[in-house]
């Protein structure tokens, strides 16, 4: 990982809050959250505290995960810790799925979303701008339905459908 996020979970929300908050709103307007909703990459579960359903949040930070518990989050889901690559969880058991800046760390991570899709759910993931080379990757490992590069934040906003069985 680029960051030591354990060594910054205490600021996180501080340092970038504001700019991961403009993403959630374009995020949630493209993939409405369906019970059970997953966030593959939840930090400090700023994403969670949006959530109006079951949800449950993975990361591989416990510094981040920490701070999350902390925020009260356990009362509408759950927190994992675990590899965004290498999802903890059973084939096709959420209904919808979201991974903000995370899978320029993680390029497994679609792969593991669409196992963990139920048929014909939807993510949403960001990815840095800056990072922009690796879409062409990202659409070989994945059914991306929608690209979104609004320049007014920093990542283009890609989402993706699991197949109908």
């Amino acid at each position: 990982m680029s960051l030591s996020y354990d060594e910054i979970a205490e600021g996180y929300d501080e340092l970038y809050g504001e700019e991961q908050r403009s993403k959630y709103e374009v995020i949630l307007k493209l993939v409405e959250p369906s019970e059970p909703a997953l966030d593959a990459g939840c930090g400090t579960g700023m994403l969670l505290e949006l959530l109006q359903c079951y949800s449950v949040g993975l990361d591989l930070s416990l510094g981040m995960l920490k701070v999350a518990k902390r925020k009260g989050r356990g009362e509408r889901g759950d927190l994992v810790c675990g590899d965004a690559e290498r999802m903890p969880f059973r084939d096709r058991c959420f209904r919808s799925a979201y991974s903000v800046t995370v899978v320029h760390e993680a390029p497994g991570l679609a792969g593991e979303l669409l196992r963990v899709l139920a048929p014909g759910s939807r993510a949403a993931i960001t990815l840095l701008r800056k990072r922009s080379e690796m879409l062409s990757e990202l659409k070989k490992r994945a059914p991306i339905t929608r690209v979104i590069d609004d320049h007014s934040l920093k990542d283009v906003i890609l989402v993706l459908e699991s197949p109908q069985l």
